[in-house]
């Protein structure tokens, strides 16, 4: 895994030969997370949100989205919103909140296996989703469809997009307005895994296409708006413009947003090397300038913490100072209001 993340570095240095990563335009990170563990049973969430807004504010990022990421049933240190908004407290105006990848991921993961799901267990499912947005979140998050592991610690977490607790998502996130942010690796054809990129196992020998199930996810219920994240970070070099643009034509509550680093296959990044933001994904951007945003994934790890993360905030204000004006606010501001619901206040000045 350290090697994993020098290669980052080194890549997100040798992307500043494109683009400068110092601050222009303003804009909105939809979907960050905060690492407050510790050790020993500790935990220091509050330190993470201080490093966060030490970034935020050397990076020009007015506000960012913080969620638990998709947790494993077992996982000992799993946190959702009432840990979130105990540590974003002192800072109400920078930070909004995501939930459910502490307590509906894990139900939706301990049911994948089965294509039934019965009343007790949606009963309990939709309880804890009303109650997450009950909380004050503005979306639920980060749900998983297929999570690779990429280390000893990183779980593989897979279930059908259309699962039932998915599509019952779907009908929750649309009665109450809330989009629903997703972490699915892009898989449009059989393949085995690509060379070097993950161990099997845990993660599978053959990688199982993905789409079709994601595209009824998608037509479920067209009021639910649905945040396919991570485009840019591709581990399997199947998430291409071409499957994005037909995806985007084709199921108007569907939304992405950017992400990138060197912890991915070098593939399908907009920013080429000492080229700046690529011509097929500017058109694609142009071409739906309402469905992109921010959201670099960002682990903000508490200075108590030996735990390190690989560097995606860098990239994303490479990204912004590549766009023209007029998209750059779209992209970094105006869709994350939007499609989040976000007040006026949050807007930057």
């Amino acid at each position: 895994m350290v090697g994993r993340w020098v290669f980052a570095v080194a890549l997100t240095m040798a992307m500043a030969g494109a683009a400068r990563a110092e601050p222009g335009a303003a804009y909105i990170d939809a979907h960050a997370h905060l690492f407050g563990d510790v050790g020993r049973g500790e935990t220091d969430y509050p330190g993470a949100v201080e490093l966060a807004v030490r970034t935020m504010d050397a990076l020009g990022i007015r506000k960012t989205l913080v969620m638990p990421p998709p947790f494993a049933p077992s996982h000992p240190q799993s946190y959702d919103v009432e840990t979130l908004n105990r540590a974003i407290a002192k800072h109400p105006d920078r930070f909004a909140v995501l939930g459910g990848g502490g307590t509906l991921n894990p139900m939706l993961a301990a049911a994948a296996g089965s294509t039934t799901v019965d009343d007790a267990l949606k009963a309990r499912f939709t309880e804890a989703a009303h109650a997450v947005l009950d909380q004050g979140a503005v979306g639920f998050g980060e749900m998983m469809a297929e999570h690779f592991s990429m280390g000893p610690d990183h779980p593989y977490l897979s279930a059908p997009a259309d699962h039932p607790l998915l599509l019952l998502l779907a009908d929750i996130a649309a009665l109450r307005d809330a989009p629903i942010d997703i972490h699915m690796e892009a898989i449009e054809h059989e393949a085995g895994p690509p060379e070097g990129r993950y161990r099997s196992p845990p993660n599978p020998s053959r990688l199982t296409p993905n789409i079709e199930a994601f595209e009824r996810l998608l037509a479920h219920n067209p009021k639910a708006r649905i945040v396919w994240a991570h485009l840019g970070w591709d581990n399997t070099g199947q998430r291409t413009p071409d499957l994005t643009r037909r995806l985007l034509a084709k199921h108007p509550n569907l939304y992405v947003h950017f992400k990138m680093g060197g912890d991915s296959l070098p593939v399908n990044q907009p920013l080429v090397k000492g080229q700046g933001l690529g011509a097929e994904w500017l058109e694609l951007i142009k071409e739906f300038p309402d469905r992109f945003m921010i959201g670099s994934d960002q682990f903000f790890v508490t200075p108590r913490a030996q735990k390190r993360f690989p560097q995606h905030t860098k990239p994303m204000r490479m990204l912004m100072n590549q766009l023209p004006p007029d998209l750059a606010r779209r992209v970094g501001v105006e869709n994350v209001r939007r499609v989040y619901t976000l007040g006026d206040e949050d807007a930057p000045s």
